[in-house]
């Protein structure tokens, strides 16, 4: 009886061995560099395909899902973008499963990256689940990646403000943990946004921080990089003395360290810059040393592409008789490990079987405890599609109905001809309102797809409106600030909707009747609450005799709706400010 149970957990024991083995010839593929993923796209995905199922035979869950996250990187590198898509998501679902929230936040974001030129919208979409879990569970490693990303994706629907906040927030945690090599790359994206904005000041001095610290750190490849970036910014701006003196610069480092790539791209720019200040010999001298570079390196990648061939042919072969004598040693040291273990295993049995029962007994408490919380996610799911089925209907039905009256209105416009002026007026009237009916419905139909809020959803929100208001009407200057402290404080849906309500009809009323050329929006944190004023220069008004209108009345209605203070001080020529202050928010 005893020999039966030594040779049974002797096998055991074997088996945990051949698995350590296994998972490690498993990591060892999921973990190759990023070059070489990269540079053999087109041959790995059967490889990782196999990973994840010799993962998925021996039950190696995080295994599996790396090689499912590798192999849709692949596929995005070979343009089949519905598989990079499909196994992407296969990946998401295990690490969903096994909690790894580190690598469920970093696939979510490298998809939504990946997705940002096929569908933007559903790239953003991604991208904020991405930064959800991120924050929420305070992962330092996937935010340095998904707030400079987050920040291209917002560049990428021009929404510079929204750019800057998120690429602000990368450089802050990256210059948290004195990421010297990332922070220059933080920089460039700020001023990047700068240069489209065309406040060029701005720009360059982001570009020689930037600068700055890559001359510290003795980057050659990132000095002439910024020097090339500070010389494409003259160029935007057609100052192209100023930009030929850059590029110079830049290729004084790249031809001495031989990196031609950077060289003939300045190289060309340079000859484009003395074409258009009409000085043919040098834009052809210039032309003529990028055109050299360009076929140089073609023969290049050639010639590095047959020695390349040649290296793998030799080594193949060595490494097959390597595998070989490799074998031979594992093979002994096999047998002497299961000979050790045979050896021990007469003094463990008992143990093991009084581990056996106390394992059981544990093993049921948290499969009671499994069950509890995954009824109570399997509700709040519930509850999280009715809300969007609700939300779902409103666009659907409601936003397409009130978008058809205003067709029918304009249709009524242009289809009666000498149509009564006071009629007209109050068409267009019925229409203006029916317009803004469908902004008031998208911001509930945001409001309802929303749990709870954040400090950071509520300041885009109105990142986004005051954009929207300010490309209304241009003479306004717009400033909003918010404390720092403020940026990850959560709370209900009700309250987010409120306040937003709130500052929304506050703008809109100094748009409308202030002749104001400033707007100011301030938060700011309490000692256990929260504060926020709208300020505005214009015209202001006697409190005592005006008579206040329902949208005042409704201000101050939302404000003590969520238990907060609502205040309003006006002078004639001294312009208007409206405070919200909410206590024990803390």
């Amino acid at each position: 009886m005893k020999l039966k149970y030594i040779l049974f957990f002797g096998l055991i024991f074997f088996n945990v061995f051949a698995q350590k083995k296994e998972i490690k010839k498993i990591d060892s593929l999921n973990n190759l560099p990023f070059e070489i993923r990269l540079k053999d796209a087109a041959v790995l995905d059967e490889i990782y395909l196999k990973n994840a199922e010799e993962a998925a035979k021996i039950n190696y869950n995080i295994g599996e899902a790396k090689s499912y996250s590798n192999l849709s990187l692949v596929y995005y590198y070979q343009g089949k973008y519905e598989k990079d898509l499909i196994f992407s998501l296969r990946a998401i679902h295990i690490f969903e499963k096994i909690n790894d929230l580190e690598n469920l936040s970093l696939e979510w974001g490298e998809l939504g990256y990946r997705m940002k030129k096929r569908n933007l919208d559903k790239a953003i979409l991604y991208m904020q689940k991405a930064k959800y879990i991120a924050e929420k569970s305070n992962l330092r490693k996937p935010l340095l990646s998904i707030y400079n990303n987050y920040g291209v994706l917002k560049e990428m629907k021009k929404e510079y403000d929204s750019a800057l906040f998120y690429y602000n927030k990368g450089l802050a945690l990256k210059e948290r943990i004195k990421d010297k090599v990332g922070i220059p790359y933080s920089l460039n994206n700020i001023a990047g946004v700068f240069v489209l904005r065309k406040q060029y000041d701005e720009a360059e001095i982001n570009y020689n921080k930037a600068l700055q610290i890559r001359k510290e750190i003795n980057d050659t490849v990132g000095i002439a990089e910024n020097y090339s970036y500070l010389g494409d910014m003259y160029l935007f701006q057609n100052e192209c003395k100023k930009a030929i003196n850059y590029y110079q610069k830049s290729v004084e480092i790249t031809d001495k360290y031989k990196y031609f790539g950077l060289s003939q791209d300045s190289y060309k720019k340079i000859s484009d810059c003395y074409e258009s200040l009409n000085d043919d010999k040098n834009a052809l001298i210039y032309f003529k040393k990028h055109s050299s570079l360009k076929d140089s390196l073609i023969n290049q990648e050639t010639n590095a592409k047959i020695a390349e061939l040649e290296i793998k042919f030799d080594t193949n072969e060595k490494e097959k008789q390597l595998l070989q004598k490799q074998s031979e040693v594992e093979n002994s040291r096999i047998k002497v490990t299961v000979a050790i273990i045979f050896a021990i295993l007469a003094s463990i049995i008992g143990f093991l079987f009084y581990r056996q029962q106390k394992l059981k007994n544990k093993q049921q408490h948290q499969e009671f405890e499994l069950k509890s919380t995954m009824a109570q996610v399997e509700n709040q799911n519930k509850l999280q599609e009715q809300r969007l089925s609700i939300s779902r209907d409103l666009h659907d039905n409601i936003g397409a109905q009130l978008t058809f009256i205003i067709s029918s209105l304009e249709n009524t416009k242009f289809g009666i001809p000498n149509l009564d002026v006071a009629i007209e007026k109050r068409l267009e009237k019925i229409s203006d309102f029916t317009r803004n009916t469908i902004v008031e419905l998208r911001d509930t139909i945001w409001a309802m797809n929303k749990a709870d809020f954040t400090m950071e959803d509520l300041s885009s929100r109105i990142f986004n409106f005051v954009e929207h208001a300010q490309s209304a009407n241009h003479q306004i200057q717009f400033n909003f600030s918010i404390d720092k402290s403020l940026e990850n404080k959560s709370f209900s849906s009700v309250v987010g909707v409120n306040l937003y309500r709130t500052i929304q009809e506050a703008v809109n009323n100094a748009m409308k009747h202030a002749d104001a050329t400033q707007i100011i929006i301030n938060t700011e944190k309490l000692a256990e609450g929260l504060r926020i004023e709208i300020k505005d220069d214009g015209k202001g008004f006697d409190l005592n005799s005006t008579d206040f209108g329902n949208g005042l009345l409704n201000m101050n209605k939302r404000i003590e709706e969520i238990n907060g203070n609502f205040s309003i001080n006006s002078e004639i020529g001294k312009g208007t400010r409206i405070r919200i202050e909410l206590e024990n928010f803390y």
